[in-house]
């Protein structure tokens, strides 16, 4: 097991890991997209994007992207390669505002984060798609881990944090 910094929210530092990757020629049978934000306050990433859409979305398309021939490569017949991408439930109540990726118009932390979870969810749909359809050996899957009792959690009003700290060890994972 090796470490290798990514930050998740910089085009530039997503650029980077691949490079490094790569360089070690290296295969790669499972990519597992799971950094992400929730409910953060309006900010924006060193790009310029919204934080949620820019870091939970963007940063994952970058990198599944930029690393899909190494993956491609790394698969075979008997055994696929695997992109593993963690959403949410919550991308049920998404709303894809194509004219406003960035929630500039009326930002909401709730919207912005669902929108997010959703691009993941239309994402790795398409992409599976399109794996399947030119014979590859690679399987992409989007999954919802259920109610995780995580550091997420830190941007939500205070009263919904004393509930979590009174039930998460009882309803969460």
């Amino acid at each position: 097991v090796e470490f290798s910094y990514c930050d998740l929210a910089s085009m530039k530092s997503i650029r980077q890991f691949v490079q490094r990757f790569r360089a070690k020629n290296c295969p790669l049978h499972v990519l597992v997209n799971n950094a992400g934000v929730m409910l953060v306050p309006e900010r924006k990433t060193e790009d310029g994007f919204e934080e949620h859409f820019g870091l939970n979305y963007l940063g994952h398309f970058l990198l599944t992207n930029l690393l899909l021939d190494t993956l491609k490569q790394s698969g075979t017949h008997s055994h696929n390669a695997r992109i593993i991408t963690v959403s949410s439930a919550t991308h049920y109540v998404g709303k894809l505002h194509l004219n406003d990726l960035q929630s500039r118009c009326s930002y909401s932390p709730h919207g912005a984060y669902a929108q997010s979870k959703l691009a993941l969810v239309l994402f790795t749909y398409r992409l599976q798609h399109l794996l399947t359809a030119n014979g590859s050996h690679v399987t992409a899957n989007v999954v919802d881990p259920g109610v995780v009792n995580t550091e997420l959690y830190k941007h939500v009003f205070w009263v919904v944090k004393v509930g979590i700290w009174m039930t998460a060890w009882l309803f969460f994972k």
